[in-house]
């Protein structure tokens, strides 16, 4: 008996570690898969929709659709995809959670985004004028052609169901640098402040002047790497996987660096996880950065500033133009991490203490850490984050949205 007893405990041990080494190449394995890979593996319906901005950027968008419901738009920040919202797979990720609770689910890419946004008319990824782009092409070209393709679509499905009650609006969710392109877009073009139901921004982004967790130093340092990588002829500013190399290689000079610049997270233990992904975060051009480092200088919201020479003719001013806020009446609620070091919570409540009449809610993660980059990869990432998103959103949709500013 005692014989039969150790060999059955050995037996149950030994199974318990096949399967837990099971599950662990099944976790490496989905860390490496795209945005398609997931949707594929897991044989989830969806739908691949090609746009094509007006100054040539193609661009495919994923859907999760659910034909007559509301369309929601998630957008990715600087160095994203639509990978971030669907990468800790159906049991957590916004993307499968909206769709799970009825939504018409749309997954944007913008341009440079790898590999759904690296084609254009004209130009290919190798070249420099492909990545001459930062935040105001996203809102000026990109999300106008993305909302309207969306638009276009839900209006022509409700005409062929008889649906008069679809609303041919967008529901649009954003992490981080989308919250800028999101206010280009308003800016520029006001006829979106009528296609935007409510817009939501994780950790969002605006003037970073006295209001990120980082010093003139670090921005130098930042800088510099820019500059080396433009004098090498490299604009993209990481090619798909090469953070995940670098931060394998470098894990102290890694975790000193997205310490700084993203915040502690819920477990600086899992503070690169993040890296782990192979797609999560690549490309992004240098452009991106030099036109944040102008926000942060000037301490306002600001155009790319080209210069005195280049400003008139883009401008017809000498000095980068300042976006018309006042313009945006799409009612906005803000999400912010307590030790995020660039959407800090002083931050956030500038956006707020700016856009008085359209923000509704502000609200803090309920964490006493929760960075930049938790609002994507963070275990408990449903439970802070989503289910109250979903909770605020349906709320509004009912008229009852508190309005409280934590």
């Amino acid at each position: 008996m005692c014989e039969f007893g150790r060999f059955t405990v050995c037996s149950i041990i030994g199974t318990v570690f096949i399967v837990i080494g099971l599950s662990w190449a099944q976790v490496e394995e989905r860390k490496r898969w795209t945005t398609l890979d997931w949707l594929q593996h897991l044989n989830y319906s969806h739908e691949l929709h090609n746009v094509t901005s007006s100054d040539g950027y193609q661009l495919q968008l994923q859907r999760l659709p659910r034909i007559g419901a509301r369309p929601v738009l998630l957008v990715h920040g600087l160095l994203g995809s639509s990978l971030g919202w669907l990468c800790l797979g159906p049991s957590k990720s916004l993307a499968f959670q909206l769709h799970q609770r009825n939504y018409d689910v749309w997954l944007a890419n913008l341009r440079g985004a790898s590999p759904y946004g690296r084609h254009h008319i004209e130009l290919t990824d190798v070249m420099a004028d492909f990545w001459r782009y930062s935040f105001h092409e996203h809102g000026a070209y990109d999300l106008p052609a993305i909302i309207d393709h969306i638009v276009e679509v839900t209006q022509r499905e409700a005409a062929e169901q008889q649906n008069e009650t679809q609303p041919y609006q967008v529901l649009l969710i954003g992490h981080s640098q989308a919250f800028n392109a999101f206010l280009v877009l308003c800016a520029l073009h006001p006829r979106f402040n009528q296609h935007i139901q409510l817009m939501q921004g994780l950790a969002p982004l605006a003037r970073l002047h006295r209001q990120v967790h980082f010093d003139a130093a670090q921005v130098r340092s930042i800088m510099k790497f820019v500059k080396q990588r433009e004098k090498a002829k490299k604009l993209e500013l990481f090619q798909p996987g090469e953070l995940r190399k670098l931060c394998s290689k470098k894990r102290e000079l890694c975790e000193y660096y997205t310490k700084i610049l993203a915040g502690s997270a819920q477990s600086n233990k899992k503070l690169l996880d993040i890296f782990g992904y192979e797609h999560l975060l690549q490309g992004g051009s240098a452009r991106e950065l030099r036109h944040l480092q102008q926000i942060w200088k000037s301490g306002d919201f600001i155009s790319y500033d080209f210069g005195p020479i280049d400003n008139m003719q883009i401008y017809h001013s000498i000095e980068a133009i300042s976006y018309n806020l006042s313009q945006i009446s799409v009612p906005i609620i803000l999400y912010f991490g307590e030790t995020d070091a660039i959407a800090t919570p002083e931050g956030v409540h500038g956006i707020y203490a700016r856009m008085l009449s359209s923000v509704r809610s502000v609200r803090r993660i309920a964490s006493s850490k929760f960075n930049h980059f938790d609002f994507l990869v963070s275990s408990d990432v449903k439970t802070l984050v989503n289910d109250k998103l979903i909770e605020l959103m349906e709320k509004f949709f009912e008229g009852k949205l508190p309005y409280i500013i934590e």
